[in-house]
């Protein structure tokens, strides 16, 4: 089939300004964050926490600096697990920031979110909702509690290191038997040195 010429400069022009006004949209709806992170706290301000996945709550409570797993079972927290997400959560910045509304969070995976982590920290509460991943493959969609308002919504986009740190089988979460005894042995030198300064 032949096209016009003029049919043919005519749907030229048309590809042309649909491929314009989509390009100012979403630069209208979202921004480069430079430097700008999820939370203004750190991770030290971190008192407690809890990762909801794949039908799995895991529950951790710091107590003099030491992380205790409260569910699904009472153990010794690993340090590193817990200090990798929290790190993550605290210290990466936001790639991007898209406002939108209500009514298209189901185009973030965040209408019904794959993950979602509720923090203690400064003796307030904050909840962080994780969404699907972006088309680079490279970030997730996310959402905290105080960017969800009537409309519009703000979703962020942050490093996908944020699922390695909570995809993580419950036994992940726990201090190795071994670890623990070595960090008892370690407590118990460091008590002894203390006791025996003048």
């Amino acid at each position: 089939m032949k096209l016009q010429r003029s049919t043919g400069i005519l749907l030229g022009v048309a590809i042309t300004l649909v491929t314009t006004v989509a390009s100012i949209e979403i630069t209208q709806n979202s921004q480069i964050d430079s430097n700008n992170t999820l939370y203004d706290f750190t991770e030290g301000d971190i008192t407690a926490f809890t990762v909801s996945h794949d039908n799995t709550v895991i529950s951790f409570t710091k107590t003099d600096d030491t992380w205790q797993m409260e569910k699904p079972q009472t153990a010794l927290a690993d340090p590193a697990s817990v200090a990798f997400l929290l790190n993550i959560i605290t210290s990466n910045a936001i790639k991007e920031t898209i406002t939108t509304t209500p009514e298209q969070l189901d185009d973030y995976g965040l209408d019904k979110p794959v993950a979602t982590l509720e923090l203690t920290a400064e003796e307030e509460n904050y909840a962080l909702s994780i969404g699907e991943e972006d088309f680079s493959g490279t970030s997730l969609y996310v959402m905290t509690a105080n960017s969800m308002g009537p409309d519009p919504v703000e979703i962020h986009l942050i490093s996908k290191d944020l699922e390695n740190g909570f995809e993580r089988p419950v036994d992940d979460w726990i201090l190795s038997q071994e670890e623990a005894t070595r960090s008892g042995q370690e407590s118990q030198e460091q008590f002894e040195n203390r006791s025996g300064e003048p």
